[in-house]
């Protein structure tokens, strides 16, 4: 959600600590594992699920999880293991076999001069880019995209449309959100680059969460990165920055998996769940998550016993 840090220096020392708050228990960047290619399996007994640290990818991961259990594989859940720095570095040192992933934040993540924006070209772009050892499933017309947000009265106040009507007054403004709002290039770093957008300062907050919620309504921060399927964004009429220089990409759900774990029941499982997914129903179940304060398990529980998969 191109949906959700720490920069690449920094993901050594971080994991130790999103993983101990998860209650993985272990480093998953110092398994001592080498991310080796690999074949796929005939069959897969158990599999280790993992997720990023924000609500969307939590349900996601559990509805793969409880997908795969109701098909007699063992699973062990490392949920809300940090940023996409630190759960990609688990992934490739096997500390994890499976998360859900989106096209274009794993398009930019492995190749940061991706020039693809449509989303069937991001899809296809994504086997020539990622390390041996790992594939991607089929993707979901579930789409959940990056999304710089307002309130209307700063978009009225300045008349901001696009991200580029930030510039001439983003020097009195300050912005807040995930650590990694601020260094990546669906983020800061893409406002500068692509559209000279620098800010007064940044507030280090949450991804996508009600802590960056508060402060934007509250005028604490002019300007955060929400996901398109929070219902934040329509409860509370903020509105959202067009992005003519596309520095958020298509993002469609994708399951990211290791190729010693895709075995032909593990895959067709999976798939059969992206085939169901669609993004007002993600939409629905984030907002029951987010707002309802109802878990994740329990969401994911009650959206697989109303889409059987077989």
């Amino acid at each position: 959600m191109f949906r959700r840090t720490f920069i690449r220096s920094a993901i050594a020392a971080s994991a130790v600590f999103a993983l101990a708050a998860c209650g993985g228990g272990e480093d998953p960047l110092s398994s001592g594992n080498d991310a080796g290619g690999g074949s796929a399996p005939d069959k897969v007994d158990s599999i280790t699920v993992g997720s990023a640290n924000f609500a969307e990818s939590q349900l996601l991961a559990e509805i793969y999880a409880q997908a795969l259990e109701a098909k007699g594989v063992k699973v062990t859940k490392k949920l809300n293991i940090g940023a996409r720095e630190v759960y990609m570095a688990a992934i490739q040192d096997k500390s994890i076999d499976l998360l859900p992933e989106y096209t274009g934040a794993t398009l930019v993540y492995f190749k940061k001069d991706a020039t693809e924006n449509e989303a069937e070209a991001v899809y296809k772009a994504l086997p020539g880019v990622l390390p041996s050892g790992l594939e991607v499933l089929d993707k979901s017309p579930a789409a959940d995209e990056d999304a710089i947000v307002v309130t209307k009265a700063t978009a009225d106040k300045y008349s901001l449309k696009s991200i580029g009507d930030l510039k001439p007054v983003s020097n009195t403004m300050l912005a807040g959100g995930g650590p990694e709002f601020k260094t990546r290039e669906a983020g800061l770093a893409g406002m500068k680059d692509k559209y000279g957008v620098e800010f007064k300062e940044f507030k280090p907050l949450d991804p996508g969460g009600p802590l960056s919620l508060k402060a934007l309504l509250d005028n604490t921060i002019q300007v955060t990165q929400f996901f398109t399927t929070q219902s934040y964004i329509k409860d509370n009429n903020l509105v959202i920055l067009e992005d003519p220089e596309h520095i958020h990409l298509p993002n469609n759900v994708v399951p990211l998996i290791r190729t010693d774990h895709k075995s032909p029941d593990v895959a067709s499982t999976l798939n059969a769940v992206q085939a169901k997914l669609t993004t007002e129903g993600l939409t629905d179940m984030v907002k029951r998550i987010d707002v309802g304060k109802e878990s994740a398990d329990a969401v994911a529980k009650d959206w697989l016993s109303k889409n059987p998969l077989s």
